[in-house]
């Protein structure tokens, strides 16, 4: 890849928050071996069932969802690829943001190389809407022997099944119409879940944000949706994008969202986003 910039993340530009500034990179094709991305780097997993794990990040750009909590930004302030040099090095070189399964290959394969690293977490944006660059992808990535880690919105179930053979653990978000402020997707994620589960070979779990507005009527749809009760789940409560550290919720609604579900399934933790209590990318 060429036009290499130097770079670090305290003296870059600030990235955008979410839905302010959409990618300044076209989407490609849907059937293209291409995908727009726009960090490549090596840190440790903040939330879910594999929190505190050393993982190389693919961030994609682009999502179809606009949640109101989301704190990721969809493009970089050039619309570039940030890739760090060196895990944990905090050193990095800006490269183009479009880019085919072989070059993203080759940086992956670059931390990979300097350091031990339990998966390859594919998280965005949304990935899956990128599903024939991503399977191709997936596949090199295994062939390195290292676990391929799907984040996603678990609402595209069409997309999850071209790349379901290639995916170790699977990250599924169910979406709270009290915490997205958008129209429920029940049924999206019902599918979502429905071929997830087809593959016995995947480690699933699923991640719920929660704030004060939750209400156990929407997790009574949620239980309806996981229908085996050995399926992790794990709030997590939202963080506020107004004031560093602030949770968007109380500690009573918290434990009583909790114990409704502990109720239906046989694991259901609180987890917050532990990478930024650490102050961690």
């Amino acid at each position: 890849m060429t036009n290499h910039t130097s770079l670090t993340k305290k003296n870059a530009e600030k990235h955008p928050p979410h839905g302010i500034l959409k990618s300044t990179v076209p989407f490609p094709k849907l059937e293209s071996n291409q995908a727009v991305i726009q960090e490549v780097f090596s840190s440790i997993q903040g939330e879910g069932l594999h929190a505190g794990e050393r993982q190389v990040f693919v961030r994609v750009a682009h999502c179809h969802l606009h949640c109101a909590y989301c704190d990721t930004p969809m493009t970089t302030p050039r619309g570039d690829c940030a890739v760090e040099t060196q895990p944990g090095s905090n050193q990095w070189v800006a490269v183009p943001g479009l880019q085919r399964v072989e070059d993203t290959e080759m940086l992956i394969a670059g931390l990979i190389a300097q350091a031990p690293h339990h998966s390859v977490s594919f998280t965005g944006g949304e990935p899956l809407l990128y599903p024939y660059y991503l399977k191709s992808l997936m596949e090199r990535i295994q062939r390195l022997g290292v676990k391929t880690y799907l984040e996603t919105s678990g609402t595209q179930p069409h997309s999850l099944a071209k790349v379901l053979q290639f995916v170790d653990v699977i990250s599924m978000d169910v979406k709270l119409p009290s915490s997205t402020k958008e129209a429920e997707r029940w049924q999206q994620h019902a599918d979502f879940y429905r071929t997830a589960t087809q593959a016995p070979h995947v480690e699933l779990f699923v991640k719920v944000v929660v704030n004060h507005d939750s209400t156990l009527d929407e997790l009574t749809h949620l239980a309806s949706i996981i229908t085996d009760t050995q399926t992790p789940i794990y709030l997590q409560p939202e963080t506020s994008l107004l004031e560093d550290g602030v949770l968007n919720i109380t500690p009573s609604h918290l434990l009583n969202l909790q114990g409704f579900l502990a109720r239906h399934f046989s694991t259901v933790r609180v987890l917050p986003q532990t990478h930024k209590m650490m102050k961690i990318s």
